[in-house]
């Protein structure tokens, strides 16, 4: 993990230093007022493919030209996501030799964000299913079988099937540090959820280190308004205080699943990116540490990778 961290923070370096020494493109485009985003999380390419196995998130968002609050950028986004969770050993048939139960979770997130130059509130609500009815076992089999040499997860013993509605709430403070074209903004990022699938508090802290526009535009909180060229890279923690996960503990309502474990009461999040917005085009690559999620569990890693479009 130390290797891949030293490697990222390079190419990181040398793109903002091309960067600083560049002249900042100008785009004649008209500002976009809508966008799709495709993300995929994966930890097969890091060799661990247990945990956090891999998740889909499909997003469309909106600016509004008139909201709710006047001096403040209002948004609107409605995302579909797929995650899939997997035991350390995925050859494992016998619930007894499992560290973790399987999960697959599908659901619709809603989200209405509020944005001013320091600050954003954004309200999240998501509907969706666990168990075999949210097709997450189901794709992850069919990826190993056809496009994988891996052995196919047996995804026995399964969280069952279960409705879930949760609410998230989240803040984010933001002062500038420095200015473009080698910028540094401080951040911090508390979120609040409460549902049958999630109940945590976690605040996170982030730096920023490149060129970056305002927070009410940047693709650092996925805000629309702007093409100008941003590109950076964050570094990010986060410590998660946990009163009910239904990934390893089913539904808070009640639960028959054959095998569950209890959660870890904290876990925490180390994370690096490096992001790009080029006229309409955004990119971003991320690493992911996470400490062990229960006292059964290891520590686990995992990428992502995310392209956006907007018009």
């Amino acid at each position: 993990m130390k290797n891949i961290i030293q490697l990222f923070l390079v190419l990181c370096y040398f793109i903002l230093v091309y960067n600083g020494d560049s002249h900042a493109q100008e785009f004649n485009l008209s500002t976009p007022k809508n966008q799709l985003e495709l993300q995929h999380d994966n930890d097969f390419v890091l060799l661990s493919d247990r945990y956090y196995s891999t998740g889909l998130f499909v997003t469309y968002r909106r600016r509004l030209n008139k909201g709710i609050f006047s001096k403040v950028s209002e948004q609107l986004s409605l995302q579909f996501q797929q995650l899939a969770y997997t035991p350390d050993d995925i050859d494992a048939i016998d619930i007894n030799l499992m560290d973790r139960p399987y999960a697959g979770f599908s659901g619709l997130q809603a989200a209405w964000s509020f944005a001013q130059r320091h600050w954003l509130l954004e309200p999240r609500f998501l509907v969706g299913l666990t168990g075999p009815s949210s097709g997450a076992g189901s794709f992850q089999r069919w990826f190993h079988r056809n496009a994988t040499h891996v052995s196919e997860p047996s995804w026995v013993g399964e969280i069952e099937d279960s409705f879930h509605t949760n609410f998230y709430l989240r803040m984010i403070a933001e002062l500038q540090l420095a200015p473009n074209p080698f910028g540094v903004h401080l951040a911090v990022r508390p979120t609040i959820a409460y549902g049958t699938k999630d109940i945590y508090v976690e605040p996170e802290l982030i730096f920023f280190f490149g060129r970056r526009s305002g927070l009410e535009q940047s693709i650092a909180y996925n805000q629309l308004g702007s093409v100008e060229k941003e590109i950076y890279f964050t570094i990010r923690w986060a410590t998660r205080f946990v009163s009910h996960d239904a990934t390893l503990e089913g539904n808070l309502n009640g639960d028959n699943s054959v095998f569950t474990i209890e959660p870890g009461k904290r876990w925490s999040t180390f994370g690096i990116d490096l992001n790009h917005r080029s006229g309409k085009n955004e990119y971003r690559v991320g690493f992911n540490a996470l400490s062990a999620r229960a006292p059964e569990l290891k520590k686990h890693k995992y990428l992502t990778l995310a392209y956006a479009r907007s018009f």
